[in-house]
């Protein structure tokens, strides 16, 4: 075998592997646990981000403004168009970012996994104590 020849394969084997590892795409429409929110996940650049774009079930009486934020200036904020996902960027079979809850002001790391049946499981950790939803694509 030839150096160019070498060189060909290796071209043509390297990229189809990184594709192969590079995990499922995150971006889209996604009603969250319980449908108290539809949150839109897109590339905002160098990362993946999310933001509400509509609240969710009216039945539930949630709130739609940021009450729970620990700063008194943000509380009055609307929920929808609150960026609540930054920094989201492919790891091995997985996107790491983090992620703001409205229900108690604090934002977590986040762990964000396309399951093979079409849902998107989000793990949201604070230090070791971690808790996990499933998000179903929005219709």
């Amino acid at each position: 075998m030839t150096f160019k020849t070498i060189c060909a394969a290796v071209f043509l084997i390297v990229p189809s592997l990184s594709y192969a590892l590079a995990p499922a795409p995150v971006e889209g429409v996604w009603a969250t646990k319980n449908n108290k929110a539809l949150v839109w996940i897109y590339d905002c650049g160098k990362a993946a981000c999310g933001s509400i774009i509509k609240p969710g079930n009216p039945n539930l009486h949630l709130p739609t403004t940021d009450i729970n934020n620990p700063d008194p200036a943000l509380r009055a904020r609307s929920l929808v168009g609150l960026q609540i996902i930054s920094s989201l960027k492919p790891d091995a079979d997985h996107w790491n970012g983090m992620i703001y809850s409205p229900e108690d002001g604090r934002s977590y790391k986040a762990t964000f996994v396309r399951l093979d049946t079409g849902s998107l499981k989000v793990k949201g950790c604070w230090g070791f104590l971690c808790v996990t939803q499933f998000w179903k694509p929005a219709s």
